[in-house]
Protein backbone atom coordinates (compact mmCIF):
# COMPACT_ATOMS: atom_id res chain seq x y z
CA UNK A 1 0.00 0.00 0.00
CA UNK A 2 1.43 3.15 -0.41
CA UNK A 3 1.15 4.85 3.08
CA UNK A 4 2.28 1.51 4.70
CA UNK A 5 5.08 2.43 7.50
CA UNK A 6 4.96 6.22 6.81
CA UNK A 7 4.85 7.55 10.34
CA UNK A 8 1.36 9.41 11.24
CA UNK A 9 2.63 12.68 10.95
CA UNK A 10 3.84 12.01 7.30
CA UNK A 11 0.74 10.37 6.21
CA UNK A 12 -1.45 13.51 7.22
CA UNK A 13 0.30 15.73 5.56
CA UNK A 14 0.40 13.78 2.37
CA UNK A 15 -3.44 13.05 2.95
CA UNK A 16 -3.89 17.11 2.84
CA UNK A 17 -1.36 17.84 0.15
CA UNK A 18 -3.81 14.80 -2.03
CA UNK A 19 -6.95 16.60 -0.77
CA UNK A 20 -5.56 20.31 -2.49
CA UNK A 21 -5.00 17.84 -6.05
CA UNK A 22 -8.20 16.42 -5.64
CA UNK A 23 -10.25 19.76 -5.11
CA UNK A 24 -8.30 20.93 -7.73
CA UNK A 25 -9.30 18.17 -10.48
CA UNK A 26 -13.36 18.60 -8.93
CA UNK A 27 -13.12 22.35 -9.29
CA UNK A 28 -11.79 21.69 -12.42
CA UNK A 29 -15.40 19.50 -13.26
CA UNK A 30 -17.45 21.87 -11.65
CA UNK A 31 -16.13 24.84 -14.23
CA UNK A 32 -16.69 22.63 -16.81
CA UNK A 33 -20.57 22.16 -15.48
CA UNK A 34 -21.00 25.69 -14.92
CA UNK A 35 -19.28 26.70 -18.33
CA UNK A 36 -21.58 24.36 -20.10
CA UNK A 37 -24.91 25.61 -18.33
CA UNK A 38 -24.47 29.03 -19.18
CA UNK A 39 -22.37 30.27 -15.59
CA UNK A 40 -19.02 31.18 -18.08
CA UNK A 41 -17.96 34.21 -15.16
CA UNK A 42 -18.49 31.02 -12.33
CA UNK A 43 -16.43 28.94 -14.13
CA UNK A 44 -13.35 31.90 -14.54
CA UNK A 45 -13.46 32.39 -11.09
CA UNK A 46 -13.44 28.51 -10.16
CA UNK A 47 -10.82 27.80 -12.49
CA UNK A 48 -8.74 30.61 -10.73
CA UNK A 49 -9.61 29.07 -7.74
CA UNK A 50 -7.95 25.64 -9.45
CA UNK A 51 -4.75 27.78 -10.13
CA UNK A 52 -4.14 28.63 -6.27
CA UNK A 53 -5.17 25.36 -5.63
CA UNK A 54 -2.13 24.05 -7.66
CA UNK A 55 0.04 26.40 -5.94
CA UNK A 56 -0.91 24.85 -2.65
CA UNK A 57 -0.45 21.18 -3.72
CA UNK A 58 3.25 21.69 -4.66
CA UNK A 59 4.62 23.93 -2.43
CA UNK A 60 2.98 21.98 0.66
CA UNK A 61 4.68 18.94 -0.81
CA UNK A 62 8.11 20.03 -1.43
CA UNK A 63 7.92 21.85 2.26
CA UNK A 64 6.70 18.67 3.48
CA UNK A 65 9.17 16.51 2.00
CA UNK A 66 5.96 14.46 1.12
CA UNK A 67 6.60 14.27 -2.61
CA UNK A 68 6.25 10.89 -4.86
CA UNK A 69 5.68 10.15 -8.23
CA UNK A 70 2.24 8.76 -7.16
CA UNK A 71 1.57 12.65 -6.48
CA UNK A 72 2.60 13.95 -9.27
CA UNK A 73 0.38 11.20 -11.88
CA UNK A 74 -2.39 13.01 -9.89
CA UNK A 75 -0.90 16.44 -10.17
CA UNK A 76 -0.87 16.12 -13.56
CA UNK A 77 -4.72 14.30 -13.93
CA UNK A 78 -6.05 17.65 -12.08
CA UNK A 79 -4.48 19.70 -14.43
CA UNK A 80 -5.19 18.06 -17.68
CA UNK A 81 -8.98 18.36 -16.36
CA UNK A 82 -9.20 21.87 -14.57
CA UNK A 83 -6.50 23.96 -16.93
CA UNK A 84 -7.04 22.28 -20.50
CA UNK A 85 -10.49 20.45 -20.55
CA UNK A 86 -12.21 22.73 -18.58
CA UNK A 87 -10.46 25.97 -19.69
CA UNK A 88 -11.12 24.79 -23.44
CA UNK A 89 -14.67 24.67 -22.29
CA UNK A 90 -15.15 27.93 -21.01
CA UNK A 91 -13.32 29.09 -24.03
CA UNK A 92 -15.96 27.42 -26.41
CA UNK A 93 -18.83 28.92 -24.76
CA UNK A 94 -17.03 32.35 -24.99
CA UNK A 95 -16.68 32.35 -28.58
CA UNK A 96 -18.89 29.62 -30.31
CA UNK A 97 -22.00 31.55 -30.69
CA UNK A 98 -20.18 34.17 -33.03
CA UNK A 99 -17.39 31.86 -34.92
CA UNK A 100 -17.48 28.95 -37.18
CA UNK A 101 -18.11 26.20 -35.24
CA UNK A 102 -15.00 24.52 -37.22
CA UNK A 103 -12.68 27.41 -36.10
CA UNK A 104 -13.40 26.70 -32.42
CA UNK A 105 -12.89 22.93 -32.65
CA UNK A 106 -9.44 23.53 -34.05
CA UNK A 107 -8.39 25.99 -31.95
CA UNK A 108 -9.76 24.02 -29.02
CA UNK A 109 -8.45 20.88 -30.01
CA UNK A 110 -4.74 22.18 -30.91
CA UNK A 111 -5.07 23.82 -27.24
CA UNK A 112 -6.06 20.61 -25.96
CA UNK A 113 -3.39 17.99 -27.61
CA UNK A 114 -0.46 21.25 -26.79
CA UNK A 115 -1.47 20.85 -23.33
CA UNK A 116 -1.74 17.00 -23.17
CA UNK A 117 1.54 17.27 -24.78
CA UNK A 118 2.88 19.64 -22.44
CA UNK A 119 1.86 17.75 -19.19
CA UNK A 120 3.58 15.22 -20.02
CA UNK A 121 6.78 16.54 -21.67
CA UNK A 122 7.19 17.86 -17.84
CA UNK A 123 6.41 14.45 -16.26
CA UNK A 124 9.22 12.89 -17.97
CA UNK A 125 12.28 15.77 -18.23
CA UNK A 126 14.14 16.95 -15.46
CA UNK A 127 13.18 20.34 -13.51
CA UNK A 128 14.65 23.40 -13.60
CA UNK A 129 14.85 24.97 -10.51
CA UNK A 130 14.14 28.94 -12.49
CA UNK A 131 12.48 28.26 -15.53
CA UNK A 132 9.75 26.05 -17.28
CA UNK A 133 10.36 24.67 -20.67
CA UNK A 134 6.86 26.33 -22.42
CA UNK A 135 4.74 28.22 -20.89
CA UNK A 136 2.96 26.20 -18.17
CA UNK A 137 -0.87 24.98 -18.14
CA UNK A 138 -1.71 26.77 -15.28
CA UNK A 139 -0.74 30.03 -16.38
CA UNK A 140 -2.03 29.43 -19.49
CA UNK A 141 -5.68 28.55 -17.43
CA UNK A 142 -5.23 31.73 -15.46
CA UNK A 143 -4.78 33.42 -18.45
CA UNK A 144 -7.95 32.65 -20.35
CA UNK A 145 -10.27 32.84 -16.89
CA UNK A 146 -8.48 36.29 -16.33
CA UNK A 147 -8.94 37.66 -19.67
CA UNK A 148 -12.37 36.25 -20.10
CA UNK A 149 -13.71 38.00 -16.44
CA UNK A 150 -12.36 41.43 -17.87
CA UNK A 151 -12.86 41.40 -21.61
CA UNK A 152 -15.40 38.93 -22.52
CA UNK A 153 -16.69 41.72 -25.09
CA UNK A 154 -13.26 41.01 -26.89
CA UNK A 155 -13.71 40.32 -30.76
CA UNK A 156 -14.01 36.34 -30.85
CA UNK A 157 -11.06 36.11 -33.39
CA UNK A 158 -8.54 37.41 -31.29
CA UNK A 159 -10.03 35.48 -28.75
CA UNK A 160 -9.02 32.44 -31.08
CA UNK A 161 -5.53 34.23 -32.23
CA UNK A 162 -4.76 34.21 -28.20
CA UNK A 163 -5.79 30.78 -27.63
CA UNK A 164 -3.64 29.37 -30.81
CA UNK A 165 -0.57 31.47 -29.44
CA UNK A 166 -1.12 30.26 -26.00
CA UNK A 167 -1.02 26.85 -27.47
CA UNK A 168 2.10 26.90 -29.58
CA UNK A 169 4.11 28.70 -26.50
CA UNK A 170 2.71 25.18 -23.98
CA UNK A 171 4.76 22.93 -26.51
CA UNK A 172 7.65 25.80 -27.47
CA UNK A 173 11.04 25.10 -25.63
CA UNK A 174 11.17 29.41 -24.57
CA UNK A 175 12.04 29.46 -20.56
CA UNK A 176 9.63 30.79 -18.98
CA UNK A 177 10.50 32.07 -15.54
CA UNK A 178 9.05 30.96 -12.10
CA UNK A 179 6.76 32.65 -10.17
CA UNK A 180 9.13 32.06 -7.07
CA UNK A 181 12.07 33.27 -9.48
CA UNK A 182 10.32 36.64 -9.78
CA UNK A 183 9.55 37.54 -5.99
CA UNK A 184 12.37 39.73 -6.12
CA UNK A 185 10.87 41.86 -8.92
CA UNK A 186 7.42 41.73 -6.95
CA UNK A 187 8.28 44.35 -4.07
CA UNK A 188 8.18 47.58 -6.81
CA UNK A 189 6.35 45.52 -9.02
CA UNK A 190 2.74 44.67 -7.21
CA UNK A 191 2.51 48.69 -6.34
CA UNK A 192 2.12 49.46 -9.87
CA UNK A 193 -0.04 46.64 -10.68
CA UNK A 194 -2.26 48.15 -8.07
CA UNK A 195 -2.16 51.10 -9.33
CA UNK A 196 -2.92 49.56 -13.05
CA UNK A 197 -5.44 48.06 -11.93
CA UNK A 198 -6.85 50.69 -10.24
CA UNK A 199 -7.48 52.73 -13.53
CA UNK A 200 -8.07 49.81 -15.77
CA UNK A 201 -8.48 46.27 -14.32
CA UNK A 202 -8.65 45.36 -18.03
CA UNK A 203 -5.64 46.95 -19.40
CA UNK A 204 -3.46 45.58 -16.80
CA UNK A 205 -4.53 41.81 -17.21
CA UNK A 206 -4.06 42.29 -20.72
CA UNK A 207 -0.17 44.27 -20.35
CA UNK A 208 0.40 41.61 -17.31
CA UNK A 209 -0.63 38.64 -20.25
CA UNK A 210 1.76 40.19 -22.93
CA UNK A 211 4.56 40.93 -20.59
CA UNK A 212 4.53 36.83 -19.42
CA UNK A 213 3.72 35.63 -23.01
CA UNK A 214 6.94 37.39 -24.59
CA UNK A 215 9.12 37.05 -21.58
CA UNK A 216 9.70 33.12 -22.46
CA UNK A 217 11.46 34.40 -26.18
CA UNK A 218 13.24 37.54 -25.14
CA UNK A 219 14.75 35.54 -22.11
CA UNK A 220 15.57 32.54 -24.70
CA UNK A 221 17.23 35.32 -27.27
CA UNK A 222 19.28 36.74 -24.59
CA UNK A 223 20.50 33.15 -23.57
CA UNK A 224 21.79 33.21 -26.76
CA UNK A 225 24.04 36.04 -26.66
CA UNK A 226 27.43 35.91 -26.10
CA UNK A 227 28.80 35.59 -22.59
CA UNK A 228 30.38 38.83 -22.84
CA UNK A 229 27.42 40.50 -23.82
CA UNK A 230 25.36 39.04 -21.44
CA UNK A 231 27.35 40.51 -18.34
CA UNK A 232 27.38 43.42 -20.02
CA UNK A 233 23.57 44.00 -20.06
CA UNK A 234 23.49 42.58 -16.44
CA UNK A 235 25.53 45.40 -15.10
CA UNK A 236 23.75 48.05 -16.84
Amino acid sequence: MLLNGVPALMRLRFIIVTGFTGSNLLLGLFALIAAAHGATALAAWALLCCVLLDGCDGSLARRWQVTSSFGAQLDSLADMTSFIIASVTLIYYWVAPTTPIWLVLVAGGFYTLSGAIRLARFNCTEPNPAYFQGIPTTLVAAIVAANYLVGSALDTYWVLGLVILLAVLMVSMFPYPKLAALRPTALWLLPLIAIGALTSISWTIWVLTLLYIFSGPVIWLFQRLPTEVRERLRRT
